[in-house]
């Protein structure tokens, strides 16, 4: 089996950070994966933020605790009712990939060039866990206020697509949950 292979049957969505930035270079090589990512029509009409400062992070959790609880969703009432609720799991890094609202694709665009960016992480022996909170809190008109208070203003036209965490794993990598093997059809 080849690295690429390999390296996306071992990644695994990682719930415990150490503390400690992504080396400059790591993230560097994370970011250019990214921009490397296919895009409708070839437009990248993508831009990535990072988010490396604790204070902006902390607040941003505080705030998401709160769409949760406010949420129609049972389970994320649950979730952040817990004395231990961190949805960035102490992760250092957060990248927030926004896309052009009025390109071809900015959805698919966004998210495959996250996808690079996880599966270019897990190759470094960085961990990495999707953050729907994000696009969840932005659809609120108090999380897009909550953004534009913190000076997370995306470009014009923009709006977040795909988020994920990133950072040194605080323990060993689970094994993989089962996958479903009824998933598949092949026509001729």
């Amino acid at each position: 089996m080849n690295d690429t292979i390999r390296t996306i049957l071992d990644r695994r969505s990682v719930r415990a950070y150490r503390p400690g930035r992504i080396e400059s270079k790591e993230l560097d090589l994370i970011l250019e994966a990214g921009r490397y990512a296919p895009s409708a029509m070839n437009q990248q009409a993508w831009h990535f933020t990072v988010v490396r400062d604790r204070e902006m992070l902390d607040k941003l959790e505080s705030s998401f605790r709160t769409v949760f609880l406010e949420s129609g969703i049972e389970a994320l009432r649950k979730v952040a009712g817990r004395d231990d609720f961190r949805v960035f799991y102490n992760a250092p890094t957060l990248i927030i990939v926004s896309g052009d609202s009025t390109a071809l694709a900015p959805s698919y665009d966004c998210t495959l060039a996250m996808e690079n960016m996880m599966l270019a992480a897990a190759s470094l022996g960085i961990g990495s866990c999707w953050m729907h909170a994000v696009m969840m809190c932005y659809a609120t008109e108090k999380g897009r206020k909550l953004f534009n208070e913190l000076g997370l203003a995306f470009p014009e036209n923009h709006e977040p697509y795909a988020a994920a965490v990133f950072g040194y794993r605080a323990a060993p990598l689970s094994a993989p949950e089962p996958r479903k093997t009824d998933v598949v059809t092949i026509i001729g």
